[in-house]
């Protein structure tokens, strides 16, 4: 698989939808489709990938592993992969090592504390932010909370990761805050007041913020019309979907659309 691979220039990635260097970074939002086929190929740096949805299967010579929504890794500069995306498509965000610079090495399933900062990273590219400090920051708290020390075990975590994944998992439903509970297992006032303490945000932001930046992602990939796509995503109609969507990245979901066809 070596000799064919194809090599990919400094924080070049397949399928990458957002790009923004911030605190001496690059940082990059790749969408992959569904049961799409990476080809061989490496990369010329090191970089950190957390997979927020979906997931694939990573063919590394003769090993295989598969990358699961809520799982991160690092790839080394020059190490040949293909990868094999499986039915929910994955959406990623990769921190790129500066050039020349090691990665650190990670390899496990996040915690919240991981997820919630790369989830509003995702976020944040994808409504093109130009606020770097508040990029840098997220990616400092990111490769923080990957830690050794802090990294979660598989089949381990809180509730708190729970319902970050419930919501990851299913962006387009209305979740209820009863529905939350029944998954934390705990009362619903301390599930709300705990995880604003948690993540900086309300359950309702964090389920906002997510749903904006998978349709902001639909927008970009996806053809349906923006009728389908309000009631894809669990908007009354198309202009609730268009005053929320205005509201946060400053243009219609069509003005948005365009930008990118």
């Amino acid at each position: 698989m070596g000799d064919e691979a194809r090599t990919l220039d400094y924080g070049v990635t397949y399928d990458m939808v957002a790009a923004r260097r911030a605190g001496g970074q690059l940082l990059t939002l790749t969408a992959h489709r569904t049961h799409e086929r990476i080809p061989p190929h490496k990369h010329t740096n090191d970089y950190v990938c957390l997979v927020l949805a979906g997931g694939f299967v990573e063919h590394e010579g003769k090993r295989s592993h598969e990358r699961m929504s809520g799982c991160a890794f690092t790839h080394h500069a020059g190490e040949t992969h293909c990868d094999h995306v499986g039915f929910r498509g994955a959406i990623c965000i990769n921190l790129h090592s500066p050039e020349g610079a090691r990665a650190p090495e990670i390899e496990g399933m996040c915690s919240a504390a991981a997820r919630i900062p790369a989830e509003e990273l995702a976020f944040e590219l994808a409504k093109d932010s130009p606020e770097d400090l508040a990029l840098a920051s997220l990616a400092v708290e990111i490769l923080d909370a990957l830690g050794p020390a802090k990294r979660a075990p598989p089949g381990s975590g809180g509730w708190i990761a729970k319902v970050v994944q419930a919501i990851s998992d299913e962006p387009y439903r209305r979740w209820s805050l009863d529905e939350m509970s029944r998954i934390a297992n705990h009362h619903p006032v301390h599930v709300a007041q705990s995880f604003r303490v948690a993540a900086g945000m309300s359950l309702g932001a964090f389920q906002r913020l997510r749903r904006l930046t998978r349709l902001s992602l639909a927008l970009r990939h996806g053809k349906q019309s923006l009728a389908v796509l309000a009631c894809e995503f669990g908007y009354c109609d198309q202009p609730h979907m268009t005053s929320e969507f205005r509201a946060v990245f400053g243009v219609s979901p069509g003005r948005y659309r365009r930008d990118f066809h």
